[in-house]
């Protein structure tokens, strides 16, 4: 069972502390049901209607020994199940975060939605139901031993009919379980959906036949996962009416059937009788968590599915006697290097390359070529994300492999296109409130945000600020290297001028390598160097002087 195997891997409470509680709380609740029983045959037999007190204490003390047991049972497995949801939570950023950015590209961001954040979700909210099921299947188990005090015919004819309940219970669970996996798949399709309406909005407004597709998509999916989830609705009321039905024929089982294969039992059939309906409580609240547990265990199932998937696409770890990366490097070179895109079997493969290309330090690099022609691939090439099929990255000669490529990458700061904006600076230690406010100011960030502590303090703003904003953080990083894709491409005019006549040289004055990809042709001479795209493959164009003014 995937929960069981959650918990225990993740550390909860001991199982002999929380098998021994659910011990005691069995025993005790058996115990409370046979005081109530002898206490009611004593005023049966004698007529009298006298207290016992020894009875009652030993009732009482019976209770609290419950009461007590069932706090630490329940309270243990929710504590236990918290700790184990964020361990694993935290294990799977970790595992994401060291994972293969192409693996993890190829992946979607739906899955990891679904099970970091809504598994855990649905893991917290039903933790609790099962110390309730152990709790249910130990006090079962004590009242069966209680009744087999009793009768053993009584016994063995309600475990008989039990087993057949149970089995019939069971194949209506499996069934159940098969449509929650059915009813979560649907859900993450839905997911995706709404993630498309609400990351294409605009282009969903400017489209009317976008809209009306998506939204007919939308409505069917909609449609799918309500009907998926009515009949999972459906099957837990039938699973749990069959339940009760079961007791009911328990009951029955013990008025009319055991008699005929008991003589003396009709002395005793008050007491089996009253146990029987003393385990009703158990067994509803057994029978009302398994359809929350089957949502628990499929989250679990899902949960772990994904911490395995990640721990075999983690990139190999850093040697920490590696050499480290020169402090003052003069060269970042590409050998021969070339890149495919996986496609299924008789479709054309992109590819790039093969590329031969040397950026040197304080250069200022462009990069162009139309859509498609692969500048978003080289980009994520010269930053490490992808590994090269074919050749070598190497700085001043030392090769970029999996002991060195965390420190290569430690050397970039990028802002990509599809860049996204941190309010808070993860990562950068120490950060000058001087620089960082010099350099909001050189954007022309003034009087709009401001930088405190770590964070800045607004991010609600228009495109190219936003852009000017990751600017600023990149910078703020101090890092040697600067790639930037299309960064100019929201500014205005004057911004945009800035930024090509006033600001790139002064990053090159800075000592600063930058690596752009851009479309601006009236600021190509603004560049040291300009490496040209076309259908993968890279060529060097010579820099015109001249330009927009």
């Amino acid at each position: 069972m995937n929960l069981i195997r959650l918990l225990i891997a993740e550390g909860m409470t001991p199982r002999n502390r929380l098998l021994a509680s659910a011990f005691v709380s069995g025993v005790s609740s058996a115990f409370v049901l046979a005081m109530v029983n002898m206490a009611a045959g004593e005023i049966a037999e004698s007529g009298r209607e006298e207290v016992n007190w020894l009875l009652a204490g030993l009732f009482v003390l019976g209770l609290v020994l419950f009461a007590v047991a069932e706090v630490f049972l329940i309270s243990r497995v929710c504590a236990g199940a918290e700790t184990a949801v964020d361990r694993l939570r935290t294990r799977l950023l970790g595992r994401l975060c060291r994972a293969d950015f192409e693996k993890v590209e190829s992946m979607g961001r739906t899955v990891f939605y679904e099970s970091i954040t809504q598994g855990t979700q649905t893991l917290s909210q039903n933790s609790q139901y099962l110390a309730i099921a152990l709790r249910s299947v130990v006090l079962i188990a004590a009242i069966l031993v209680y009744i087999a005090y009793i009768s053993t015919t009584a016994l063995i004819l309600v475990l008989v009919f039990t087993l057949i309940g149970g089995a019939m219970f069971g194949l209506a669970g499996q069934r159940l379980n098969a449509r929650y996996a059915d009813m979560m798949k649907e859900e993450a399709r839905l997911f995706e959906t709404i993630t498309d309406l609400l990351d294409g909005f605009k282009e969903v407004r400017l489209s009317s036949a976008r809209s009306r597709d998506l939204g007919q998509v939308f409505g069917t999916i909609s449609q799918s996962a309500t009907d998926i989830r009515v009949d999972v609705q459906v099957r837990a009321f039938q699973q749990f009416i069959l339940g009760e039905v079961a007791v009911f024929f328990l009951l029955a089982v013990v008025v009319f059937v055991v008699p005929l294969y008991s003589t003396s039992f009709h002395g005793d059939i008050v007491k089996v009788t009253m146990a029987v309906l003393y385990m009703t409580g158990p067994i509803g609240g057994l029978i009302q968590t398994l359809p929350l547990l089957s949502a628990a265990e499929a989250a679990a199932g899902r949960m772990l599915n994904l911490d395995e998937q990640l721990a075999a696409i983690a990139e190999p770890a850093a040697n920490p006697t590696a050499a480290p990366m020169p402090a003052d490097f003069r060269e970042i070179s590409l050998r021969g290097v070339e890149y495919a895109y996986a496609v299924d079997e008789g479709e054309p493969s992109f590819v790039l390359g093969p590329v031969d290309l040397a950026v040197r330090r304080g250069e200022v690099v462009f990069i162009t070529g139309g859509n498609g022609s692969g500048k978003s691939t080289l980009i994520k090439l010269l930053t490490g994300l992808y590994r090269p099929h074919h050749g070598r990255i190497q700085v001043d000669g030392m090769a970029i492999g999996p002991d060195t490529r965390r420190a290569f990458q430690d050397m970039i700061a990028p802002v990509f296109s599809d860049y996204h904006l941190f309010p808070r600076l993860y990562g950068v230690p120490t950060i000058d409130p001087a620089m960082a406010q010099d350099l909001i100011a050189w954007f022309e960030m003034e009087g709009t945000v401001r930088f405190a502590e770590d964070r800045f303090d607004r991010l609600d703003l228009s495109a190219g600020q936003r852009k000017r904003l990751a600017l600023i953080a990149a910078l703020l990083e101090k890092r040697p290297v600067l790639v930037i894709d299309e960064w100019a491409a929201d500014q205005d005019p004057h911004f945009r001028r800035k930024f090509y006549r006033e600001m790139l040289p002064a990053l090159k004055t800075r000592g600063m390598t930058v690596i752009a990809v851009t479309h601006d042709d009236a600021y190509f001479d603004v560049a040291d160097r300009r490496l040209h795209l076309d259908e993968g493959k890279l060529s060097e164009l010579a820099v015109e002087p001249g330009g927009a003014a």
